[in-house]
Formats: C-alpha cells, structure tokens, sequence
C-alpha cells in the first residue's frame, strides 16, 4: 500500500512538472482577464500609420507568445492586429481613400513593470477621407470594404 502511494505521488509530481508551464500561463491569463482596460481611442489613421502600429503590434505579440507566462495574452494581441489589419489592406488596396477616422478597441494590462497595450479588435469607422474630402460613414468596415471595391 505504501509503494502504491510513492508511486502515484511521484507520477501526480512528473505530471505537474510536465504540464507547469500550462499552468503558469493560465494564472498569468486568469489574472489578464481580469485586470486588463478596454478603452476606445478615437484616431486618424493613414495606411502609413496602421501598418507600423500593426508591425510593432504583431512584434510584441512574437515576444509574448515565446515566453511561457505571457503566451496566451501573446496569442491575444496576435489576434487583436489580425482583426485590425483589415483596416491596412482596405488603405493599401484603394489608393482613393487617403485616412480613416476610426474608433479603435485599446486594451492595456499591466503586470509589474510590463505594460501591454495593443489594438484589440475591429472598432468602428466613423469618417473616410476620399480623394482629399472627408465624409461620414455609417456601417460597419465589411461594409466599408464592399463599397470600396
């Protein structure tokens, strides 16, 4: 009886060990869900603009994912600029509409002396600045898109 306690100890132990960095950075993403700031940030964007806001994005997002404590929120960040490059291929891919005005989704989490803030989702067009005028737009960005093309 006593071996089969050490033995399923031990086993219970390795299978800790094993899975470890799972555990960790599931904490890490327990304490993020709870402690980020989702804000709105009205901005002007240019295809200039979100592209390197996107690039800076997308390398923080590498950084965290190849950590064991920040992968998950790695994950999200990556998922937070995927989402907002819609924004860079619609300005890239019509040469007519110079700038956007757009309500973006900015999440912040801060843990200690790391401060992530990314771009965390489509967010809303509110202006589009085509052929050097600005006007209104009322709908969402796959609207946006169908209309560009």
């Amino acid at each position: 009886m006593k071996i089969i306690s050490i033995v399923l100890g031990v086993i219970l132990l390795v299978a800790i060990l094993a899975n470890l960095h799972t555990i960790i950075a599931s904490a890490k993403w327990y304490s993020f869900e709870h402690n980020k700031k989702v804000s709105t940030e009205t901005k002007t964007i240019t295809y200039r603009d979100i592209f390197e806001r996107l690039y800076q994005q997308r390398k923080v997002a590498a950084e965290l994912e190849d950590t064991i404590v920040y992968s998950r929120i790695g994950d999200e960040v990556r998922k937070g600029a995927d989402e907002a490059s819609d924004y860079e291929i619609l300005l890239s891919h019509n040469e007519q509409i110079t700038s956007l005005k757009v309500k973006l989704p900015i999440t912040t989490f801060t843990d200690g002396d790391k401060n992530i803030e990314f771009i965390s989702g489509h967010g809303e067009v509110l202006e589009i600045c085509e052929d050097g005028h600005w006007e209104e737009f009322n709908g969402s960005l796959q609207e946006l898109m169908k209309k560009a093309h």
